[in-house]
């Protein structure tokens, strides 16, 4: 095969392996602002009743205006087609129109960052109409339907008929497809499932070789490892690896949409979702192409600022990416180019770090309100610029083609919660720049230069120049290994440590399984009818009880009508109405501890107070039982890290005392469980930071009573597990991003900077579609609420959806929020959601 250089060596990913059975080395990059698109016309027909279509995609602008965006259409009689569907500026389904009669899902796609596997499998033999047409996203069938009109019995498709088929256009109309597709299959003449192309391993949907497929005789297989445009043949884009030879035309693409991003290894773009600014009067006028790699930005007026940064955000080890600027200097400001911390919420952020290139005026440190001027080295259009991050050392590298132009060592700004970072983008006034990227993906930069192959040190990527030394492209195949417990490359995931159960009341006993371990808290809310929200512990032992929403101490439920037993799959439960009423519906939180841990505070000299529990130093969690006492104290807590939450609450009074909070975002002040209040400095906390060994606790206060036994929950952020953090809220559905290295699982928010606000809940099983809506507040026995509260989970965090009344509950206008949010998959591993 022939590449750009002669060779296809230059795009060879080796370290995709490992985890995946099935390595995809190339995608195809559409870019709708060019027409791209691949056209086929069958010499004879196939079997136009019966096939199947599976492709991977990664489905990167939603701006374009268009109604859809079709993975794959055909017409001779009826029109077919497979497409993203959308409204106005908001991407909104995907749809398979088949026969005459489309189905459209509920669920909105809106995730750039990770990759969908789609499946649609067609047969209108079928006898029940509902079998005719199946959509499968992930692996999983789509049965949340928007519209279900399935065609009649017999019906003709125009997919395998002899006339014109195109990938990544609408037959008749001037709509494009804008992202990457790789791995694209069709089968004629079979309707197949989603376990021909992929498998589950490890909680994970990957990839399956097809090459072992019956494909009939208008299948075909577009790998897209050619690099040749235009006429269909062998040696080029559109080329069939099927053996069929079904070779498509390739219009308006070039070799350099060729590139390595793909479904086993996941390469940095722009995310149109996670924008920083001082006002968002210009959000949408900010335009992506080419897969993302590519931001022209509209000037944001009135002395605004405007950035956005990327899909990656590292906290460790050493990382190289590449800028090509046009239109740097355009109007009165310039763009720059850098890299800034999760936590910097709008450009000049008094909490945040920014480190940027300027055009006229050289490299800067912002922090806060505050420029520094570090070196007058200026760029101009068409420079090629580099930034070799060394987070391990916390040093910078500046390049300018090729050449070193200034080194900085940023550590006294690498402040405790400034602990991931991102490249980033801004500009400012009437600046308007332009900015062609490279994480690694393409060094031609979409076509504007020469590619050069440059890899890293891992043989991965390709860059215009050889990066610094041990600095590598930013992809998932280069990201951290999680830790093995959680690690599937290594027989782990997420949820083996926590996990969510839905499950329905029957007034009787029940054993509650498909938590997938043993249980070492559990927090139950009805759903559908208000009651208590009621936590169990295996520190406290079963039928122990308290409610998250009252400020009452611990019931002994022994007359096994409650939690009766921590089982290897979940627990089993008596009749009692809070937890188990006959046809609710239930929500269960699981989280696993499961080693047992005590402390002799004399013997060992950590804490002041003796403590025992359970605790998980792989993922950050323990379970702490402990005696209050009337002074000052300190408690051991098992981490071996700071922790980064905890929630307490006195079990053995029932005089008032509340559930204090604590989360690091808010310092030493106090949030609780059970109200609404904002953060206070109510000394429950002591006025002290946790250390790696204990927390400190105010004499006689609410996580230190005087003689009353106490139990407190304590968290440490785990990469690709759990995160704990905070965000300002802007009363917009174009919400605050928050990155948080994971496609979520379950996400708990509440205002902090403001009183009257309730603590929410969402999670993945309530809600397995974007957007989440259902939520449930653990300060109140309220029954599960879906009142425009929304977010999306996504496959690096979650995104904010709500912009109404109701906003505040955790999106209002400048409002901080804090959150405790843990993984359904790491982003190394994680599809699209």
């Amino acid at each position: 095969m022939s590449g750009p250089f002669g060779s296809t060596a230059w795009m060879a990913n080796p370290s995709t392996g490992g985890f995946y059975d099935f390595p995809i080395t190339n995608s195809l990059r559409f870019n709708d602002d060019d027409s791209a698109y691949l056209n086929f016309t069958p010499s004879t027909a196939g079997n136009r009743r019966t096939f199947t279509f599976s492709c991977w995609v990664k489905y990167t602008v939603f701006d374009n205006g268009a109604s859809n965006q079709p993975l794959l259409s055909g017409t001779t009689g009826s029109t077919s087609m497979i497409s993203f569907s959308q409204s106005g500026n908001t991407p909104h389904s995907i749809f398979v129109y088949n026969a005459g009669s489309n189905i459209e899902t509920n669920a909105l796609f809106r995730d750039p960052s990770g990759w969908y596997h789609i499946v649609a499998s067609c047969d209108t033999t079928q006898g029940t109409a509902s079998n005719r047409t199946k959509l499968y996203i992930n692996g999983v069938q789509v049965t949340s339907l928007a519209t279900s009109s399935y065609p009649a019995q017999n019906a003709d498709n125009s997919i395998n008929s002899t006339g014109l088929s195109y990938i990544g256009r609408q037959i008749g109309q001037s709509r494009y497809f804008d992202g990457y597709m790789a791995e694209v299959n069709q089968i004629d003449g079979l309707a197949l499932g989603p376990d021909s192309f992929g498998e589950f391993k490890n909680d994970i949907w990957i990839p399956k070789d097809t090459s072992g497929l019956t494909f009939g005789d208008q299948g075909y297989r577009l790998q897209f490892k050619q690099t040749g445009t235009g006429t269909a043949s062998s040696t080029t884009i559109g080329a069939d690896t099927s053996g069929n030879d079904n070779h498509w035309t390739s219009n308006n693409l070039v070799a350099s949409d060729v590139v390595p991003d793909s479904p086993t290894n996941n390469f940095c773009t722009w995310n149109p979702l996670d924008f920083i600014f001082n006002s968002n009067n210009n959000i949408a006028n900010q335009t992506f192409s080419e897969g993302n790699t590519m931001l022209a930005m509209a000037s944001a007026s009135n002395g605004n600022t405007m950035g956005f940064r990327a899909t990656m955000g590292f906290s460790s080890g050493k990382w190289y990416y590449e800028g090509r600027p046009t239109d740097a200097l355009e109007g009165s400001d310039g763009g720059r180019f850098g890299f800034t911390g999760e936590d910097t919420v709008t450009v000049e952020d008094v909490a945040g770090f920014e480190m940027y290139w300027h055009p006229a005026t050289g490299i800067k440190t912002n922090i806060g309100t505050t420029h520094t001027q570090r070196d007058s080295t200026t760029y101009a259009d068409d420079d090629i610029l580099a930034l070799a991050l060394d987070l391990d050392a916390n040093i910078s590298y500046w390049y300018k083609n090729n050449s070193l132009v200034f080194t900085y060592d940023f550590t006294t700004h690498s402040a405790d919660g400034v602990r991931v970072f991102h490249p980033f983008t801004y500009t400012a006034s009437s600046g308007s720049p332009t900015w062609r990227m490279n994480w690694g993906a393409d060094s031609s930069f979409a076509g504007a230069e020469t590619a050069q192959g440059n890899q890293d040190g891992n043989n991965i990527g390709d860059f215009y120049y050889t990066p610094r030394t041990n600095h590598l492209a930013m992809c998932t195949a280069n990201m951290p290994d999680p830790v093995e417990a959680i690690d599937p490359a290594q027989g782990g995931s997420p949820q083996d440590y926590f996990n969510t159960v839905l499950y329905t009341g029957n007034a009787s006993t029940q054993n509650i399984t498909g938590v997938g371990f043993q249980p070492d808290w559990v927090w139950i809310k009805p759903r559908s009818y208000a009651d208590n929200h009621v936590l169990f512990d295996s520190v406290r032992g079963v039928n122990q009880t308290l409610y998250t929403n009252t400020t009452g101490g611990e019931s002994d439920r022994t007359g096994n009508d409650s939690l009766t037993a921590f089982g290897s799959d979940g627990f089993s439960i008596g009749d009692w109405n809070n937890i188990n009423t006959n046809s609710g519906t239930l929500v269960s939180w699981n989280w696993k501890a499961g080693t047992a841990f005590s402390n002799d505070a004399s013997a060992t000299s950590v804490g002041s107070i003796d403590s025992a529990g359970s605790v998980n130093t792989d993922v950050g969690f323990s379970i702490i039982g402990y005696t209050g006492v009337q002074a000052d104290a300190t408690v051991a807590h098992g981490l071996g890290v700071a922790p980064d939450m905890i929630i307490a609450k006195i079990r053995s009074n029932s005089g008032g005392e509340g559930w204090p909070v604590f989360h690091r975002s808010m310092g030493v002040d106090e949030m609780y469980l059970d109200k609404t209040n904002a953060q206070t400095n109510g000394v429950v906390w002591d006025d002290v930071l946790p250390t790696s060994s204990v927390f400190s606790v105010n004499g006689n206060d609410w996580a230190n009573k005087n003689g009353s036994t106490m139990i407190a929950y304590c968290f440490a952020s785990v990469d690709g597990y759990s995160k704990f953090g905070k965000y300002t809220g802007n009363n917009s559905n174009d919400g605050p991003f928050v990155y948080t290295g994971f496609r979520p699982a379950f996400v708990i928010i509440k205002e902090s900077s403001a009183a009257g606000n309730t603590w929410v809940v969402f999670d993945n099983k309530r809600d397995p579609e974007n957007s989440a809506e259902e939520y449930l507040r653990p300060n109140t026995s309220d029954a599960e609420a879906d009142d425009v509260a929304q977010l999306d989970l996504v496959s690096n965090g979650f995104k904010l959806r709500a912009n109404s009344s109701n906003a505040r509950q955790n999106n209002g206008d400048g409002a901080t929020y804090i959150y405790m949010a843990f993984a359904e998959q790491p982003f190394k591993y994680a599809n699209a959601r």
